[in-house]
Order: C-alpha cells, then sequence, then structure tokens
C-alpha cells in the first residue's frame, strides 16, 4: 500500500543549502508527493472485482469504500446525494422519482454531453436500514425493457465498508451483453465520485 510521505523535517535541514538547489529539491518532493497521491488512490481502486458465474445470470461486484456504513447508507439513501455519484463523472443527473419504501418507484435521468438523455428507473423491493436493499433496475427504451434485479448488502468494517451488489439478469445472454457493454467505466467513475462525497461526510462539509 503506498502512504503519503512527509518531507517537511528532510526539507528543513536543507535550508543551509544554495537557494537553487533548495528550489530543485521542493519541486522534486512536491512531483513525489503529487506520484504518490495517484499511486494510492490507484491501489485504493484495485480492489473492485466483478464475477459472472459461468451457470447463473449473475454479476458478483464487490468494492470496498474508506467510510463507516452509515455515511455510505446516507449516500445510497438520500436523493440528493444518490445523484451526485450515480454514473460517469461527465453524466448530470436528475432524480424524477425518489419513493424510499417497499413498493416505492425511483426513477433518475442522465443527461450525457449536454444532449442525449437516458433514464434510469426501478422499484424497491427490500429495505432493511444501513444493511441492505434489493431493487429492480432498468432502463427507458432499451434492452426490450428486462430488468435486473440488484441485491445490495453494506458490510460493516468498522471505519470502512464492503460495498457489494448481486444483480440478477433475465438470462445468461443478457448478463454477458452487460458485462460487454463497457459497464466498468461508469462502475469506477461513480465510485471515484462516491468517494469525494464520502470524505466530505467524513471531514463535516456535507
Amino acid at each position: 500500500m503506498a502512504r503519503i510521505i512527509d518531507f517537511s523535517a528532510y526539507a528543513k535541514r536543507q535550508k543551509s543549502g544554495p537557494p537553487g538547489r533548495r528550489h530543485f529539491l521542493a519541486a522534486y518532493l512536491d512531483r513525489l508527493n503529487d506520484y504518490l497521491t495517484i499511486l494510492k488512490k490507484e491501489t485504493e481502486m484495485s480492489d473492485l472485482k466483478f464475477e459472472a458465474p459461468a451457470n447463473e445470470p449473475i454479476v458478483i461486484m464487490t468494492r470496498t469504500l474508506n467510510a463507516p456504513r452509515a455515511l455510505v447508507w446516507k449516500a445510497i439513501s438520500e436523493p440528493q446525494h444518490l445523484v451526485r455519484w450515480f454514473g460517469p463523472h461527465a453524466h448530470q443527473n436528475r432524480v424524477v422519482a425518489f419513493d424510499w419504501r417497499v413498493g416505492g418507484k425511483w426513477k433518475i435521468e442522465t443527461t450525457i454531453a449536454g444532449q442525449h438523455v437516458v433514464v434510469f428507473h426501478g422499484e424497491y423491493l427490500e429495505i432493511a436500514p444501513i444493511e441492505k436493499t434489493v431493487q429492480t433496475f432498468g432502463v427507458e427504451g432499451m434492452y426490450d425493457g428486462q430488468v435486473s434485479i440488484d441485491t445490495l448488502t453494506l458490510e460493516d468494517l468498522g471505519d470502512k465498508t464492503l460495498y457489494k451488489t448481486v444483480s440478477r439478469l433475465p438470462d445468461i445472454a443478457s448478463r454477458d451483453g452487460m458485462m460487454a457493454s463497457g459497464m466498468e467505466t461508469g462502475v469506477v467513475e461513480g465510485f471515484e465520485r462516491l468517494d469525494a462525497m464520502l470524505e466530505e461526510f467524513k471531514s463535516g462539509t456535507r
């Protein structure tokens, strides 16, 4: 695991050196810390996993989040937060419906590249506060009206949370089509947005 290194003590010992040397050292250390920050982020993202069993039409996804379970629940259960991390960075989201109860419907309108609009929708089938949700997931005008049944569980790891979804598709062909659609980009960038929001929650700025 990469870590951010505090070079301040070392830099102070170099103050007696020539000005050019001090300037070079400061620039070098800044670049090194920037690199380690990027490396740390990539390492933290490396536990994102997808599984697609050969004999069952499901996709299993897991990802560790660097925040307590209560904050992750807040991010998924309140519409003003959900739309901030739903999908890739470039997508602009708007809540059309969000009836957070068993039998309630949800609908999110996503605008891509400022003009193309996609509408996602579903129904809540089960809600176990702070632990689990089950919902349907579909896209208007796509996939012949088929929906998946998505089960999300949040495992309490203390100051971290294991986020796990099991998405059940109508058949294996539908599952394979979803896997081939490039969904990983949306998932990865969505988690990047979620990571940033959870840091805001932890700092008390949201």
